[in-house]
C-alpha cells in the first residue's frame, strides 16, 4: 500500500480530485456528472419573476425567491446555467386583490430535467394604481457669497403626478428636487430630476409625470439707493452757459458685494459733453460701472439740458481760505496782502443772479507743507454750472508758522 501512495501518478489523481472536490464546495456547485447517469440537485434562491399588466396594477406583496429540485439526466442538468432558464408566476389575467394557489412556472430547462419548485404555489396581491396630484418642493443646497441671497424658486410645472398602489400613496408626504447654488451670483437655471419622499425617506415603487421640472432660483445681490450725480465734463461754446439740467431719475439702486457697497454714498454717473451744444438738448446715456463687481438700475438715464446765452458777474473780495494744516501749524496770506481776491464768472443770467460771497470758495491747499514761506496755487469752487472767466491759474503766497 505505501509503495501504491509512493506513486507519482496515483498522488497526482489524488490531488486533482480534492481540487474538484474544494472548488464544488466554494462555488456550491454539483459534480460534474457523467452522461447517462440519473441525478438530483438543488438550485436555491432561484429569482421569481412576476408577470402582470404593470400599467394599471402594482404588485405590493409577493415572493421574490423559490428553490428548485432538478433531477434527470447528469449531463443535461450540467448544461444548466442561470442565464438559460426563467421562474415566473403569471399574473396577467388577474385584477386587484389578494389572490391564493398562484403556480410557479418554469421555462429553458433542457429535456430529460425534471423541475419541481418549493413551493408549488405562491400568493400574491394585486393593488390598482391611482394617481395623486402633489406640489414640487426644491430644496436648495450650497452657500452663496457675503450678502447675496435667494429668492423663491420658480418650478414649471408647479406640479406633478405621482402614480402607484392606494396603499404606497398614503405614504407619500413630499416630491422634491435639489438645485446646488453654491456661490453663484446671478438667477440659477437647472433641470431638476423629482424623487418621491415619505416620512422615512424615498419611495422608489412609484412613477412620477414629469420626472424631471425646471427649475429658476433668483440669486439677489445686496443693494444700495444712493443719489446719480452727473457732471459736466465739457461747457457749452463761450457765450452760452446751462440754465438747468434734470435726470428723469435722481437715485439709482446699486447691487454688489457689500464691500463694494459700503463707502458708496453718491454713485457718479454720465459726464456730459456740450462744447458744441448752443441750444435745449435731451440726452439718453448709459450710467457707467464704476465696478465690474457692480449692477446698477435703472441702465439708462435720461438728461435734459436747458442752455441760454451766458453773462458775467464780477465778485469782489473773495476771502483765501487755507485748508490742509498740520496739527499745531497756521498760516498767513501774504499776497495778495488782502488775503482776498476779485473774481469774474459766468453763466446763466438767473444762476448770477442768486450768487453771493459766502456762495463762493477760493482755498489753498497746505498738505503736507512745512513751517516756511510757500506758493500755492488758488482753487476756487464755484456753484453748479458757473464757471470762472479770465485766467483760472491764480496764486497765493503763504506763510505757515507753529
Amino acid at each position: 500500500m505505501d509503495k501504491w501512495f509512493e506513486s507519482d501518478t496515483v498522488l497526482k489523481l489524488v490531488a486533482v480530485v480534492l481540487t474538484v472536490m474544494l472548488w464544488m464546495i466554494v462555488n456550491e456547485k454539483p459534480f460534474p456528472f457523467t452522461g447517462g447517469e440519473k441525478v438530483q440537485t438543488t438550485i436555491r434562491n432561484v429569482t421569481l419573476e412576476a408577470l402582470y399588466n404593470q400599467e394599471s396594477l402594482e404588485l405590493t406583496d409577493a415572493p421574490t425567491n423559490v428553490n428548485l429540485e432538478l433531477s434527470g439526466d447528469a449531463s443535461s442538468i450540467n448544461r444548466i446555467s442561470p442565464d438559460s432558464y426563467r421562474v415566473y408566476i403569471d399574473l396577467r389575467g388577474l385584477g386587484p386583490g389578494k389572490h391564493r394557489g398562484i403556480p410557479v412556472k418554469w421555462s429553458g430547462f433542457p429535456d430529460g430535467v425534471r423541475v419541481e419548485t418549493d413551493p408549488k404555489t405562491v400568493s400574491v396581491t394585486l393593488e390598482e394604481k391611482q394617481q395623486l396630484e402633489i406640489p414640487v418642493q426644491v430644496d436648495l443646497v450650497g452657500d452663496l457669497p457675503s450678502g447675496f441671497q435667494s429668492g423663491e424658486p420658480v418650478i414649471k410645472p408647479t406640479k406633478v403626478l405621482v402614480r402607484g398602489s392606494e396603499s404606497l400613496l398614503e405614504e407619500v408626504t413630499a416630491v422634491k428636487g435639489v438645485v446646488n447654488v453654491e456661490g453663484s451670483t446671478e438667477t440659477v437655471s437647472r433641470s431638476v430630476a423629482l424623487q418621491v419622499y415619505g416620512e422615512n425617506g424615498p419611495l422608489h415603487k412609484v412613477e412620477v409625470t414629469p420626472s424631471v421640472v425646471e427649475v429658476e432660483v433668483p440669486v439677489t445681490a445686496p443693494d444700495k439707493s444712493v443719489p446719480l450725480k452727473v457732471d459736466v465734463a465739457k461747457y457749452p461754446p463761450e457765450g452760452y452757459a446751462i440754465a438747468g439740467l434734470r435726470t428723469d431719475t435722481d437715485r439709482v439702486t446699486v447691487y454688489g458685494p457689500e464691500e463694494a457697497l459700503d463707502g458708496l454714498e453718491v454713485y457718479p454717473g454720465p459726464a456730459l459733453d456740450l462744447s458744441g451744444v448752443t441750444k435745449d438738448r435731451t440726452f439718453e446715456l448709459p450710467v457707467p460701472l464704476v465696478d465690474d463687481r457692480l449692477k446698477v438700475e435703472p441702465k439708462t438715464v435720461e438728461i435734459t439740458v436747458t442752455i441760454v446765452k451766458a453773462k458775467t458777474k464780477k465778485l469782489e473780495g473773495v476771502p483765501i481760505r487755507v485748508n490742509g494744516l498740520g496739527e499745531g501749524m497756521e498760516a498767513d496770506v501774504v499776497a495778495p496782502k488782502s488775503g482776498k481776491i476779485d473774481l469774474v464768472i459766468t453763466g446763466a443770467p438767473k444762476l448770477l443772479k442768486n450768487i453771493k460771497l459766502q456762495d463762493v470758495r477760493a482755498v489753498v491747499d497746505a498738505s503736507n507743507l512745512p513751517p516756511g514761506v510757500h506758493v500755492r496755487p488758488i482753487r476756487v469752487n464755484l456753484p453748479a454750472y458757473v464757471q470762472l472767466k479770465g485766467d483760472p491759474k491764480q496764486e497765493a503766497k503763504i506763510r505757515i508758522k507753529r
